[in-house]
């Protein structure tokens, strides 16, 4: 029993060893060419790894990093807009400033200045349209602009209101040399066009005159017009002075 199972499994050895040499295993030449193709197989797939990963070189060591290339050190060589460059509000007050001091400087004074009242447009409607003309009377060229003051008077008593300003005409600068003029058109209601009694009617002697921009008066003769002590009634208007005396 013992012979039969040894004799049975020497021809399984025999067996599996004819299977191996059919497939080659135990031959030199196929085992090295088999070493062979794996170890081909294995560098082209480091080869691959190696190009997938490095296409490009490290970002870190391609390109410099940001805070260096950007130092904070080339924005402080720029020059400060405040000190390279002068206030534009600065510079514009003191244009503002210089025109007006020339305006000041050259506005017609009073003591430069002769007035009296012209026929101007005449009269109708109940109204006279005297024109008020002041003359450049001093020695250097000067100018006017705006209205001027207005009022009428007996003695020391101002009667009624003060001209009002009739806007109808815009105001520019009027340039006076010496001997020239200028005329602001008056308007002076009739005070018969009121009640006698709400207007209280009062002979004027005098008109008063403040140039524009000036503190002292010219008085000239106002006599034949009549004005109302009430001040709620308006029956004196003025314009802006134009050039010439009409």
């Amino acid at each position: 029993m013992m012979v039969s199972r040894h004799h049975n499994g020497s021809n399984g050895l025999s067996a599996g060893i004819g299977s191996s040499q059919r497939f080659g295993l135990h031959s030199p030449g196929r085992a090295h060419l088999a070493i062979a193709l794996t170890a081909m197989l294995l560098a082209g797939s480091l080869c691959a790894c190696g190009s997938t990963s490095g296409d490009g070189a490290s970002p870190s060591a391609s390109s410099s990093s940001p805070a260096a290339s950007q130092s904070p050190s080339s924005t402080a060589s720029a020059p400060s807009p405040s000190a390279s460059s002068s206030s534009p509000s600065a510079s514009a007050s003191s244009s503002a400033s210089s025109s007006a001091s020339a305006a000041v400087s050259s506005a017609c004074t009073t003591k430069e200045l002769t007035a009296k009242l012209t026929q101007g447009a005449g009269g109708g409607a109940g109204s006279s349209y005297p024109y008020l003309v002041l003359t450049n009377s001093g020695s250097r060229t000067c100018t006017l602009r705006g209205y001027p003051g207005v009022s009428l008077r007996h003695g020391d008593m101002q009667i009624g209101a003060a001209a009002e300003r009739d806007r109808t005409v815009d105001a520019s600068t009027i340039t006076l040399q010496p001997g020239q003029s200028a005329h602001s058109a008056l308007r002076i209601v009739n005070a018969g066009n009121f009640d006698s009694s709400d207007c209280t009617p009062t002979a004027a002697d005098t008109l008063l005159i403040y140039p524009p921009d000036q503190k002292e008066s010219i008085s000239i003769d106002a006599t034949g017009i009549t004005g109302c002590a009430n001040s709620d009634i308006q029956i004196l208007y003025v314009q802006v002075f134009q050039q010439g005396e009409e």
